[in-house]
């Protein structure tokens, strides 16, 4: 081949490239200019704590703050930062929730993929930065705060006519109770999924969802979201004795923990973690979960009643909005732990 047709020939594909590199440029330009609107757009109104018990009105930019300060180091709920695609393995004992009230069992700090600060949901325009953090926990400005969220209710919480759900209850709750799992967090620009993983003791058999995460400022009363949505997971109370029960014999050296949990974060719905924990991490990892035995059989409901009245009574009882800034600090517990 000729030198001038060579020559001619490499200058054409250098032009390309050229023009190629161009173009996706010209196109992530474009695209950090969506992201950065679609941030501002984030709407900014508060909406009330997820958490049943708790009266505050939180604004989405105060959430980390709030959660960090009011519910980091409550009885029982797990405290953990997580990154995308790392398993976050925790234990949920069913042993002691009130009928219709909403219970954190875990509250996260997203972080995106571990050791790439530019992937934070601050700097990747997931969410808006946090406010109102001080001292260490200003770590946590460009994080995401998640709460893993449960709910013991009926089955007739998925009726969509709540007089005939409130009739149902009132007459056979104590035979139809589901625990509902769900996470939320401050609305995002992009959807984040996330699958969560419910395994026996000994990890022989399991449930497992893919989900999207909930906008906190949306009703979190299962009642309510429980007929039109389908991002929780839900488990009878059958199903939960079932996953509490030996499944060796009694002679076993295992200890009586509670179930076990494992949750992946991602954000991109066409990656979806292709693994979950082997076996062995799972048990090493729960033995640095929570070091409490609980009870082989699921008790009874205490107080079964319709969750469509408490709806009816919370809004009765609005919360008069407070800040939510605060002079001490709350350190996180580790009482989980994320496999590499």
């Amino acid at each position: 081949m000729p030198r001038d047709k060579v020559t001619k020939q490499m200058q054409e594909e250098n032009e390309k490239k050229m023009e190629q590199k161009l173009k996706e440029t010209k196109d992530n330009e474009t695209k950090i200019l969506e992201q950065r609107a679609a941030v501002r757009q984030l709407s900014r109104v508060p909406g009330s704590c997820p958490v049943g018990k708790c009266n505050e009105i939180v604004f989405p930019s105060n959430l980390m703050m709030h959660m960090l300060h009011k519910h980091v180091n409550a009885v029982g709920t797990t405290s953990s930062e997580i990154y995308e695609h790392k398993p976050l393995i925790m234990s949920f004992d069913p042993s002691n929730f009130d009928f219709c009230v909403n219970d954190c069992l875990a509250t996260l700090m997203y972080g995106g993929v571990k050791g790439q600060i530019a992937t934070q949901p601050g700097h990747s325009y997931l969410s808006n930065p946090n406010s109102a953090l001080i001292n260490e926990h200003h770590r946590f400005d460009n994080y995401l705060p998640i709460m893993l969220m449960v709910c013991r209710t009926t089955w007739y919480a998925q009726l969509k006519d709540k007089h005939l759900e409130t009739q149902l209850a009132s007459i056979n709750a104590s035979k139809s109770g589901i625990y509902v799992f769900w996470l939320v967090a401050p609305k995002t620009t992009r959807k984040l999924y996330y699958t969560l993983t419910i395994y026996d003791r000994y990890y022989l058999n399991s449930r497992s969802v893919i989900r999207v995460v909930r906008d906190y400022t949306q009703s979190q009363n299962p009642s309510e979201f429980l007929p039109s949505e389908d991002n929780y997971l839900l488990l009878r109370d059958s199903e939960v004795k079932n996953f509490m029960s030996m499944s060796k014999s009694a002679s076993t050296s295992y200890p009586k923990l509670g179930i076990p949990i494992e949750l992946i974060i991602y954000e991109d719905p066409k990656n979806p973690p292709m693994r979950h924990s082997s076996q062995k991490e799972l048990h090493a990892a729960l033995k640095q979960v929570q070091d409490v035995y609980i009870m082989d059989s699921v008790p009874r409901m205490r107080g079964a009643k319709s969750c469509a009245n408490s709806t009816k009574n919370a809004r009765a009882k609005k919360p008069v909005l407070k800040s939510t800034s605060s002079s001490t600090e709350s350190p996180i517990s580790h009482s989980s732990i994320i496999s590499d």
